[in-house]
């Protein structure tokens, strides 16, 4: 199953490759007189296909299927064979393409080499009323079309090549097969004429290309009844320009001509409709795929537009700009200017003498071999001035546009309005001054092109903003005095404006009225900018007989800090005194910063009315907390803690404190520690003072070296002791000095020496040290055996040094005579362990030797037994 879906899937990807080698098409009949049978008519239809032989992959079809449909029901007429109802036609001949001449001097020209496949079905049609529609279907038009979608997948976009035969005798017109080379940007001419074999009148037109319908592959589908959908047109190209817009064809002569777009592939169809003394005979189309390449040619090609509107001065340029174009010379036609009527510049600036019309001339590359010119019509009439505006805005009423263009030369001919709505196609307009209906709110991009007569043409622009009411500004809500007069304000619109109630008002028809009600009153303005475009908004003056004002109670606040000045009143101004300590002496609610006790005075208004009041504000100072001299107190003391400067205190943090809540507390802390003291007093400032006291702790740990020290007889030991500044042994028997760190004694007994020390605060502390007297000869003893069993004792073997100053090694070996253990340090011995690993009991051999105190060398060696 696998392997029949591949070879299906081949043979339609197969298929739409073959198809997509057909580039174009055209069918076309001819009367032959009457048929074999009654009523009926001889046509020949002839089938051209266009394919490009420089692609690889199938050849032009053998054979094509053509249906024929009767116009006056739709209904088919049945091919010879019963199992379809179509006509399969085969070639009858293929031919090469003409090719027309290139243009001289071309560079990078492209290679053309199309064949044209002819079929021709010869049939009797039926005499009726409609005719007949010939058509034939296929799929798959090239991919990568600029002009025209067509997907690569199966099922592209394809062709349908059809022509409808007349009810009457009748020879369709046949287009010329010639093709042309076609260079990016430059200019062209395409061959679409036709000739008439009844010389009938033709007129001819781009026209849409249509689709395939329903073929899916390039084999042979019965075609579809008319009418046919057409093909979709892509990157702003449609069918009324298919090579962009620099190209036309001519409606008398066929020829496709103008600036050729970028390079690609495009899907170009033209209809020639035929008449025969007036009367429309039928459309006959022809399909073709135009290539652009990326040849070059040089050229002269000048601005077709040729009028200057804004001065003098004209620049000129070559709109062929082919590397080709080597020299250039330019004749403007003003002889007035004399020698610089003339010039070899590519892109000259010339200035005219005067206005009116001068014709020019640009000739490439003078007298070479590729030498081209071209010749122009260059307008001068400066002084043309485009402007335009609008009267109205709002939506759903008549907006009307006004040209004020102004022209020095000729007469405002021509104006072409786009009021930018997209919501129809009607927003254009080619009056002068037309007016137009927005029924949507929003912004609507207005243009106006507008001519004169001496051909000046200009677009201008504007952006409409479309509401649906005018938008105007008039005076906030507002308060006077019943005995004044207030003057209401509109601003921002334009048009005319009434003012209701007419309530004591001077002009209900002024922006600025003047009013003077007595009583509170709601006034509305009401904005016309156009009929039909109306906004109204409202003020409320409320009146008032008298201004209220209660300034409150005075107040107290701490020295340096600022207060608000807070006040009961409806008045509209103010005016406080005195002011050198205000932030702003006209506010309601000023900011103030007294020094001292002051009483503030304010004026309160409305219009003419006024109340005055007072506010008196005392200035107390803060407290003065004192949280008392930073201390040092001796582990484990404590320390009372002294604060002043208020009536309440309270410590943080409360740590080693009796009680933070008073004056006086005492500390007894282990640690050195920070006090703060939170101050406030009953003087009239409720905020509180702060203070900051340290209680640094001093812990002195005496230490007069180790707990037992072993000498032997007459040698000297080294005392050190730590712990403060101040030291003092006891007793002074045997040492060289009592009150240092670190004094020599000599013994012959054993002693205990007793270390105070002292800091510099007063703090002391004590410490002992045992020296143990040994009467024999300086040595290392070395014990028998040892127990590494965990318990703490006699756990490590080492030798024990007495009147030793060091030893220089200690060593441990196993009976193979196997070095196991190794040390240079004094009182460091072996753990019973080699590599890690627990040793047997067993035997092992050890050496030591170290130097005594008077520097002598001792030697010693044996045996230990360690037990397990």
């Amino acid at each position: 199953m696998r392997k029949w879906r591949f070879i299906v899937v081949l043979l339609l990807t197969f298929s739409q490759s073959k198809a997509a080698h057909i580039i174009g098409g055209e069918m076309i009949y001819e009367y032959q007189g009457p048929g074999s049978a009654p009523n009926t008519n001889r046509y020949i239809i002839t089938l051209k296909l266009f394919r490009d032989q420089l692609t690889t992959g199938a050849a032009m079809p053998t054979d094509v299927a053509i249906g024929i449909f009767n116009n006056d029901n739709g209904s088919q007429i049945p091919g010879p064979d019963p199992t379809h109802l179509y006509f399969l036609v085969p070639k009858n001949d293929e031919q090469p393409v003409i090719v027309n001449a290139f243009p001289s001097c071309i560079t990078n020209p492209p290679t053309l080499n199309y064949h044209v496949g002819i079929f021709i079905l010869i049939i009797d049609l039926p005499a009726n009323v409609k005719g007949h529609t010939a058509t034939y279907q296929t799929c798959c038009r090239i991919i990568n079309l600029e002009n025209v979608f067509n997907s690569q997948g199966l099922g592209g976009t394809g062709s349908t090549y059809s022509c409808l035969i007349p009810p009457i005798p009748d020879k369709s017109p046949q287009f010329n097969t010639s093709i042309d080379a076609i260079c990016r940007k430059k200019p062209f001419t395409l061959k679409f004429n036709a000739i008439d074999p009844d010389m009938d009148s033709l007129v001819y037109s781009f026209a849409p290309a249509n689709n395939g319908g329903a073929a899916q592959n390039s084999g042979n589908i019965n075609p579809a009844a008319p009418p046919y959908s057409s093909v979709s047109y892509i990157n702003n190209y449609t069918y009324l320009t298919p090579l962009g817009d620099l190209a036309t064809i001519d409606p008398g002569t066929g020829i496709i001509s103008g600036i050729a777009p970028d390079v690609g592939k495009y899907v170009v169809t033209v209809s020639v409709n035929s008449y025969r003394k007036g009367v429309l005979l039928g459309s006959h189309t022809k399909d073709f795929i135009v290539n652009v390449t990326d040849c070059d040619f040089a050229g002269a090609q000048l601005d077709p537009q040729g009028v200057t509107c804004d001065g003098f001065n004209v620049s000129f340029k070559n709109y062929n700009n082919s590397p080709l174009n080597q020299t250039f010379f330019w004749t403007f036609g003003d002889l007035a200017t004399g020698s610089a009527d003339t010039s070899t510049l590519p892109e000259p600036i010339h200035v005219y003498s005067d206005t009116g019309i001068f014709v020019y001339k640009l000739v490439i590359n003078r007298g070479q071999q590729c030498s081209d010119s071209a010749t122009q019509i260059q307008k001068v009439y400066p002084g043309f001035f485009p402007a335009f505006n609008n009267i109205g805005r709002c939506l759903n009423t008549n907006i009307q546009f006004k040209d004020f263009t102004k022209t020095n030369y000729g007469f405002v001919d021509s104006w072409r309005w786009d009021f930018g709505d997209p919501l129809t196609g009607g927003d254009t307009s080619l009056l002068q001054n037309p007016g137009y209906t927005y029924t949507s709110v929003g912004s609507y991009p207005v243009q106006l092109t507008v001519s004169n007569s001496k051909g000046c043409s200009k677009t201008i622009k504007d952006t409409l903003a479309i509401v649906d009411k005018p938008s105007f500004k008039i005076t906030n809500d507002t308060l006077i005095c019943s005995i004044d007069d207030l003057q209401l304000m509109a601003s921002g619109g334009t048009g005319n404006i009434f003012w209701s109630p007419g309530y004591n008002i001077n002009n209900q028809n002024s922006f600025t009225p003047i009013v003077s009600p007595k009583v509170t009153t709601t006034y509305n303005a009401t904005l016309t900018e156009t009929p039909g475009c109306t906004a109204t908004k409202s003020v409320v003056v409320k009146v008032v007989s008298k201004v209220t004002l209660n300034t409150g109670n005075d107040s107290t606040i701490c020295q340096t800090d600022s207060v608000r000045l807070n006040i009961i009143s409806d008045g509209l101004h103010y005016l406080w005194t005195p002011s050198a300590s205000l932030v702003n002496d006209t506010a309601k609610i000023p900011i103030a910063f007294p020094a001292s006790q002051t009483t503030f005075n304010v004026t309160a208004s409305i219009g003419k009315c006024n109340t005055n009041g007072s506010i008196n504000i005392a200035v107390v100072p803060y407290p003065k907390a004192n949280a008392g001299a930073d201390t040092t107190i001796c582990f484990p003391d404590s320390s009372q803690l002294k604060a002043t400067g208020g009536s309440s205190y309270l410590w943080s943090p409360a740590i080693f404190l009796n009680d933070p809540g008073v004056q006086n507390p005492v500390s007894t802390p282990s640690q050195s520690i920070k006090y703060i003291v939170r101050v406030t007093d009953i003087l009239g400032c409720p905020k509180p003072a702060f203070d900051t006291v340290l209680m640094n702790v001093e812990d002195i740990v005496a230490d007069a070296g180790p707990r037992d020290t072993i000498v032997v007889v007459n040698q000297p030991l080294q005392l050190n002791g730590t712990g403060a500044e101040v030291f003092f042994w006891s007793p002074a028997f045997g040492l060289s000095n009592r009150d240092i760190s670190n004094p020599v004694a000599i013994l012959s007994d054993n002693q205990q020496y007793v270390l105070e020390v002292k800091s510099a605060a007063g703090c002391k502390a004590t410490d002992t040290i045992d020296v143990i007297v040994y009467k024999v000869k300086p040595g290392l003893y070395v014990p028998s055996a040892f127990t590494p069993n965990g318990d703490g004792i006699n756990d490590v073997f080492r030798p024990v040094p007495i009147g030793m100053k060091s030893i220089k090694y200690f060593k441990v070996y196993d009976r193979r005579g196997q070095l196991i253990f190794s040390t240079t340090v004094q009182n460091k011995g072996w753990d019973g362990r080699f590599k890690g690993a627990p040793q047997d009991s067993q035997v092992f051999a050890w050496i030591v030797e170290g130097l005594d105190y008077q520097g002598g060398s001792i030697f010693q060696k044996g045996t230990v037994t360690l037990i397990r």
